[in-house]
Formats: C-alpha cells, structure tokens, sequence
C-alpha cells in the first residue's frame, strides 16, 4: 500500500490547509496543487505574481483557465492530454521541464518550466503538485544562439545550392516559436508593390498583391510595407485584431498567425523586409526583438562579407593567371603541360570525394605546379639526348625555386606545397627532400600522378608521346612505392570513365570545377 501523501488527510482526500497557511506564501518558486480533475485548489503568492492574478485569487479554476491560456512552445494551443499536470494526473507518471507558455496579464505570454508529481492514496492519484518556474529570458537566449550560429554557418560558408536568405527563412521557421518568416523585395514588374523573394513555413499566407510600400495605398500601410518605406521595423502584437486591413485580419485568424515583426534591412546593397510571424499574439518581447534585430544585422555583415571574399578571389584569380603566363612566356610546352596537370588532378580529387574548395586547390596548384621551371633555360628544358648532372641537378631544383615564389605571393595552402613536392615519392626516393608517405601532403601526391599521365602521353621537341596505356602501367607499377595507391586507382577510374585532357581551360578561366 502507498504511503499517505503529506497533502491527503486521513480519507485520502486532498488537505488544502497546508496552502492556507503563509510558509507557502513565502516560497521563491511558484507552486500549484490540483485536484484529480485538473481544478486549481491552490496557488501560492509566488504563482500569484507570476501570472498576474489577484492577490485573493480562490483558486477552483481549470489550468486551462482563459486568463493563462496555455500553449505549446510553437505557440499552438496546448491539448488538454499535453498539459504535464493532466498527465500526470492521466498517468500517476512525474514530468520534468516542460514548457508551457501562459499569458501573464493583458497583451502578455511568457513561458514557463512545469515540474509535475502525483498525489496518491492506495494506489489512485487523488491530485497532481506542480512547480513552475519563468525560463522566458533563457529561453530567447537560447532561440538568438541557435539562429545567429545557423546565421554565421550559411552566411560564412554559402552553398552554391540554396540562397543565403532562403536559408535564413528555413532556419527562422526551424524554430518551434515561429511560423512563417518570408523576405520581400520590390517588385520588378508592379509598381509599388512588395515581391515574396525567400520564403518559409506557412507560405499560403502570402498572395500576389496583398503588400506595398506606397504611403498612398492601404496595402502599404502593414507591417512589410511601413517598414520598406520608413526603414523602422514594425511590430504588430496582435494580427487578428490590430489596426490593419480586414482582409489581413482575416488571413492572420484563417492561417493561425498572431504577431508579426517587420525588420528592414540590406542584404548586398539592395532594400528589403524580413518578416517573421508566430503563432500567437504578444510574442514579441524586447529581448526577442533584439536577437532577431542582431539577425539581420549578421545577415548585412555576412553579405558584405562575401562581397570582399568575391573581390579577394577575382584578385587571388588575376594573380594565378598571371604567374601562369610567365611559364607561358618562357616555355609554351610547360604552360600547357600545367593546364592539364591542373584538370587531370581535379578529376582525380573528384573522384577521391574531397569537396569543392579542395577539388579547385588541386586544380590551380596544378597549373603552377612546375612555375620553378622559369629559372631554367629553355635549351635545358627542351633539348634532346642525356642531360649532364649539373644540368639535371639545375631541373631538380625547379620544386623548390616555385615554391618560393608561389610562398611570396601569399597564396592559399595548398599551391606553393604542392609546387614544392609534387617530385616526393612514396618510398622517400623523390626530391627535393626526400618525403615519404603521409610527409607528402594528399593534393601533392594527387598531382605527381596527374604529372607523369600527363607528361608521358604529350609530345615533346625531344620525343614522342608514349601513349596513354604506358602511361597508365606506369603509374600502376609504381602504385604504393613510388605513387599513392588511392590516388593512381582514383586516376584509373577517372580515364576509364572516359576522361580526356581537350583543351582543359582554366579555373579561373572558366569560373568552373
């Protein structure tokens, strides 16, 4: 048999008296006891306060009393069975920190975390105690720290696959609180009016038409469009009843919006509106208006971010082109030689998976992988027969000589290593020191296969191209000694899948991976 709860008397029945008394008046922390049926018996002055009820409230109230209005966190009206007191009175079970939001006077919600236990006799929940307390301010910390970080991830790393502000509206909805957030730009085709560019969540909501910014027309005069002309965000507590037009009201109620915000911002230069709806009125507290005021403000930043980044790459994209038509200039057979190399080892690290940014890397350091060669004469480089030791030792120093450029000229890892170890071999037998295995960095070892393919199948003044088949038994013999077996597989796989060098542009030639 269950021992007697401290709350029951001796019938098993509910003791109110201890909640009469003034201790409990005193407590910190808001505390509610409920009957079995779900009716309010008692809340202590803490609980009080919290909601802003009456001093002398007498309790006898349902939680699901209309002054408090229970919702879920997504703003959602809460079902009876999802309240934690009534499922603890359902299932005898306790619950811990669950959220529930309850207005806290007129115009006001905050949310709440609810600690429930049951109040047994003989086996049979007689009531449920709940503590509660406010977790309104960690609870918008939380919600600002997730969006900023989701912010800085897309704006920082973009995706050539999904816009920046897409994103942003993705990851606002993404968010429990919020229900559609949507980004409007001026339309290119109606006067006035207010496009939908971005979009997430609940997008019925939006029609053709429904905004402007023109302060003559009343579909300028709500939120987005006041907010696009005056350059002030714009909150609306209440969409069902404010003061906008009936046929926004009207969608607000059809479409279970409550609040809305409006934020003006800049994203590249060009004037636009976010807007962020939630399900439920009042919900847009300062401190929530401040986060998603510093949103945009990441998002503005970010933008401009990578604008530089842009004009950082079309500099870094001049200065490869130009370093590539040095070799050009000094030797015709080389410059094309690197072009190859370069387009050969992107495939290869395509085909290995490493991602975009790398698989460009790779081609680009191929295309300057052998810049050293312009501190050789070109009768050197060129001529046919054996070379004597002086000269096949001023060859071998070509690694080193690019590398130096390529490291002057504050390149991105990895071009100017490359340059410098694209002759390591595997079994430390290459130059110029002698490297082994992982020493020799992957795009190295990537691009001293694409070499040989490449130098092997070409014509030369010296000689005939070999063919691609020796070329190929090459490498495969050398495979795990001389060359990285991953890498000469990968290569296979590439020519085999019906890889040619054509005239194999440029990187930053042809925009393209």
């Amino acid at each position: 048999m269950d021992q007697p709860h401290p709350l029951l008397d001796s019938d098993g029945q509910l003791d109110a008296i201890i909640f009469r008394t003034d201790f409990l008046d005193s407590v910190a922390e808001a505390v509610l006891l409920a009957d079995a049926e779900g009716a309010v018996l008692r809340l202590n002055k803490t609980g009080r306060d919290m909601l802003g009820l009456p001093v002398d409230d007498p309790g006898g109230n349902s939680i699901f009393d209309p002054r408090v209005d229970p919702v879920n966190v997504d703003g959602s009206p809460m079902d009876e069975n999802d309240h934690p007191v009534m499922a603890t009175l359902r299932t005898g079970t306790p619950s811990s920190n669950v959220i529930v939001g309850l207005k806290t006077g007129p115009g006001a919600r905050r949310w709440f975390s609810h600690n429930t236990s049951a109040v047994t006799f003989e086996g049979n929940v007689k009531g449920a105690l709940c503590t509660f307390t406010d977790v309104t301010n960690q609870l918008m910390e939380a919600q600002k720290l997730r969006l900023l970080t989701e912010v800085n991830r897309f704006v920082m790393f973009p995706s050539d696959d999904v816009d920046p502000l897409q994103h942003l509206c993705e990851a606002i909805v993404s968010d429990e609180c919020y229900a559609l957030a949507w980004i409007g730009v001026a339309s290119e085709v109606n006067d006035d009016e207010i496009d939908p560019a971005f979009s997430a969540g609940i997008t019925e909501y939006i029609e053709p038409g429904m905004v402007s910014w023109s302060e003559s027309k009343a579909t300028g005069h709500g939120p987005v469009g006041t907010a696009f002309r005056t350059g002030l965000t714009q909150v609306v507590d209440d969409l069902a009843n404010g003061s906008l037009l009936e046929s926004w009201r009207e969608r607000a109620t059809r479409f279970g919006l409550g609040s809305c915000i409006a934020l003006p911002f800049s994203p590249g230069g060009r004037r636009a509106v976010l807007a962020i709806y939630t399900r439920h009125s009042f919900a847009n507290s300062p401190s929530r208006l401040t986060g998603l005021e510093n949103i945009v403000k990441e998002i503005e930043f970010g933008f401009a971010h990578l604008a530089n980044v842009k004009k950082l790459l079309t500099a870094l994209d001049g200065t490869l082109n130009a370093l590539s038509h040095i070799t050009e200039t000094r030797d015709p057979y080389t410059a094309g030689h690197q072009m190859r190399v370069g387009s050969l080892g992107a495939a290869i690290a395509a085909q290995l998976g490493l991602e975009p940014n790398l698989i460009k890397l790779v081609r680009q350091s191929g295309e300057l992988h052998d810049l050293g060669k312009i501190a050789i004469p070109s009768e050197i480089l060129n001529r046919p027969g054996a070379l004597s030791t002086l000269e096949h030792e001023m060859i071998k120093s070509h690694p080193a000589v690019g590398a130096d450029i390529l490291s002057r000229a504050s390149l991105p890892w990895p071009i100017s290593e490359v340059a410098l170890q694209h002759h390591e071999r595997m079994d430390g037998s290459g130059y110029p020191h002698g490297l082994r295995g992982d020493d020799i960095i992957l795009p190295a070892r990537i691009i001293a296969v694409a070499d040989v393919i490449e130098a092997m199948t070409q014509h030369r003044p010296y000689r005939p191209g070999l063919g691609l088949d020796q070329a190929l038994t090459t490498v495969s013999a050398g495979a795990g000694t001389q060359f990285d077996p991953d890498v000469v597989a990968s290569c296979i796989a590439v020519i085999e899948a019906g890889f040619t060098f054509g005239d194999s542009p440029s990187i930053w030639h042809s925009g393209s991976l």
